[in-house]
């Protein structure tokens, strides 16, 4: 697992490989849990689902998008980060966090 952030901005990043296929989940913030996921099959065909009121979809489309462009492989991203009543400053925090768990990813599996 790789987790960077302290506190309400700690995001951790898990990574399973299911045969030819990845799963990719990012958490983090002040409750886990599961706000969307993104299936990226290939760069033109990507879907989400997204949990009402969640705007994790945000983070896992990017992610979604950056490690296919990298990897090339079939993946599915699963994302939950919360803060109650966070601020622009403080989601722009999470995204780079999550953003920096996926560059950790990616220099690790090169």
């Amino acid at each position: 697992m790789i987790s960077v952030g302290e506190g309400r901005y700690s995001v951790k990043l898990e990574s399973h490989t299911i045969g030819k296929d990845r799963l990719i989940i990012i958490t983090g913030g002040e409750e886990d849990h599961i706000g969307s996921v993104t299936l990226i099959e290939a760069k033109s065909v990507l879907q989400t689902m997204i949990k009402r009121g969640h705007q994790d979809h945000v983070v896992s489309e990017k992610m979604a998008n950056i490690i296919y462009d990298e990897m090339g492989e079939d993946l599915l991203v699963v994302c939950g980060i919360h803060i109650d009543d966070a601020s622009k400053e403080e989601i722009d925090i999470l995204v780079y966090n999550a953003q920096t768990c996926v560059d950790i990813f990616l220099k690790e599996i090169k």
